[in-house]
């Protein structure tokens, strides 16, 4: 498996992260002095990362900042991240992972090059099911809306069920519903309230 300079993986298991670093000559991650590993999601972590390059390699041929889970990153702590992401330096790779890729950056995602696997619906819950009378879809609207956060997170688990279910049965339909939760997930982030987005995902 290629892996470039700045990758992110999306959905990889630990496994699959095993398998990248592997292809970089890194046979583990742990006592590894060329795998800076982060683990705390602010600025001073993410500003670390200069001084941890700017040194040769131990006892390999590259070195490897590795930031899992990194929708964890603030919107101050990820464009920190931005320009070693486009200039890591000869010999220098950063690895980000993330189940959540809409939580992260626009400038974030286009810096980096993208592996994607196949998401496991069955970690996400039930689909959702949107029932046929008006009076019922906003009262289910209704039910599900909580804070911007938390329908954010209910809405990406569906995002990534309707994508697997579109793997295994490419219906419009699918691929509608697909439409309709990123277009509800962009409502949110764009400050409209979360009812709203999902009284759009219900109605529409």
């Amino acid at each position: 498996m290629k892996i470039f300079p700045s990758t992110l993986v999306i959905h990889g298991s630990q496994g699959d992260l095993n398998d990248l670093l592997s292809s970089l000559g890194h046979q583990q991650i742990q006592n590894n002095p060329d795998i800076l590993e982060v683990t705390e999601y602010n600025i001073n972590s993410i500003r670390s990362t200069t001084k941890f390059l700017a040194n040769k390699p131990f006892s390999h041929s590259s070195k490897v900042i590795l930031i899992n889970d990194a929708e964890k990153l603030n919107a101050e702590s990820q464009n920190a991240l931005l320009k070693n992401l486009e200039e890591p330096g000869a010999g220098n790779y950063f690895i980000l992972t993330t189940n959540r890729p809409l939580a992260l950056l626009p400038t974030i995602i286009s810096r980096c090059h993208q592996i994607r696997f196949q998401p496991d619906a069955t970690d996400k819950g039930p689909p959702l099911v949107v029932p046929q009378a008006i009076e019922n879809k906003l009262l289910m609207s209704q039910e599900l809306a909580t804070d911007k956060i938390n329908t954010t997170l209910f809405l990406e688990a569906q995002l990534s069920i309707s994508q697997a279910k579109l793997v295994s049965s490419p219906t419009i339909a699918n691929h509608q519903m697909i439409k309709k939760i990123i277009k509800s997930i962009n409502l949110i982030k764009a400050n409209v309230d979360p009812k709203t987005a999902l009284d759009f995902l219900m109605l529409s």
